[in-house]
C-alpha cells in the first residue's frame, strides 16, 4: 500500500501545526504576564528560552509544507521563515543544547551571578542563569560587522527599554507565528479525508500494524480477507473466554465486513 492513501504525510503536518500553535498561545499567554515578584521573572525567562524552541520548530514545519496554497500564503510563508532565523540561533545555542562557548560569555556577560552576597540566594543565581543566557543569545546573533542583527545593539533585560523592546518584538512574531499556523491547519485540514464507519475498520488494520522503531521504513498492508480471518480468530477466542454474547454480537456489528 502506497503511504499517501491514508494520507499520512497530510495528517502528520496538520497534527505538527495544531501541537505548535497550542503551544505558543500557552507560552504567550505566560509571557504576557506581569513580573512584580523574583519568581516571576523566572516564570517569564523559563517561558522565552521555551517559545524560541517552539518558534524553531515553526521554521522546520513551514520548510517541510508540501502543500498547494495561495501566493499570499507562500509570501507569508517565506517573510516567516525569514524572521524565524533568529529563532533557530536562539535554539542551536542556549536551548537545544547549551553551547559551551556561548556558557562562557554569559558568565562573562554577568558577573553578579557569583557575587558575594548571592552565595546563599539560589533562586536568583538561577533567574540571572536564565537571564545571562537569553541575552547572550540575542547579543550573539550579529551580522559580519559585529551588529546584533535584529535590535541594532547589545540588550539588557534589566534595563526597562530593553526589555520592552525585546519583549515587543518577541509578542510580534509570536503573533505571526500563530497566525501563520492558523493559516495552514485550515489549509492542510481542508485536504484530508475523514473516515467513513467502514473506511475506518481498514484504517484500525492499518494502525495494529503500526512499527514504533523509527529507524526503518514503514510497511503496512490491508485486505478484506485478512480482516475477516482476524476477526474471525478473535471472536471465537472470546467465545472461548466466555465474553458475554452481547458484547461479541457488538463487536461483530462494528468490524465484521
Amino acid at each position: 500500500m502506497k503511504e499517501d492513501k491514508y494520507q499520512f504525510q497530510k495528517k502528520s503536518l496538520y497534527l505538527n501545526f495544531l501541537i505548535l500553535r497550542d503551544e505558543l498561545q500557552a507560552l504567550d499567554s505566560v509571557l504576557s504576564q506581569n513580573t512584580e515578584e523574583a519568581k516571576d521573572f523566572l516564570t517569564k525567562f523559563r517561558a522565552t528560552r521555551s517559545v524560541f524552541l517552539i518558534l524553531n520548530n515553526v521554521k522546520d514545519a513551514a520548510g517541510r509544507m508540501q502543500i498547494k496554497a495561495s501566493q499570499d500564503f507562500i509570501n507569508k510563508t517565506r517573510n516567516l521563515k525569514k524572521r524565524l532565523a533568529f529563532a533557530n540561533h536562539f535554539r542551536n545555542r542556549g536551548i537545544g543544547h547549551l553551547d559551551g562557548t556561548l556558557l562562557n560569555r554569559a558568565v562573562q556577560w554577568s558577573p553578579q551571578i557569583f557575587h558575594e552576597s548571592a552565595k546563599e540566594n539560589e533562586l536568583f543565581r538561577l533567574i540571572e542563569s536564565h537571564r545571562a543566557i537569553i541575552e547572550s543569545c540575542i547579543n550573539s546573533f550579529i551580522d559580519a560587522d559585529g551588529n546584533q542583527k535584529v535590535f541594532g545593539t547589545e540588550i539588557d533585560l534589566m534595563y526597562p527599554p530593553d526589555a520592552e523592546q525585546f519583549y515587543s518584538y518577541l509578542s510580534e512574531v509570536v503573533t505571526e507565528a500563530i497566525s501563520w499556523l492558523s493559516d495552514a491547519a485550515t489549509i492542510t485540514f481542508e485536504k484530508i479525508d475523514h473516515h467513513t464507519d467502514e473506511e475506518i475498520q481498514e484504517l484500525a488494520a492499518i494502525a495494529g500494524q503500526t512499527d514504533f522503531n523509527l529507524k526503518v521504513n514503514a510497511e503496512y498492508s490491508y485486505s478484506i480477507e485478512e480482516h475477516r480471518e482476524v476477526l474471525s480468530n478473535t471472536i471465537r477466542k472470546l467465545e472461548e473466554h466466555g465474553t458475554d454474547p452481547q458484547t461479541i454480537e457488538f463487536i461483530r456489528s462494528k468490524f465484521e465486513i
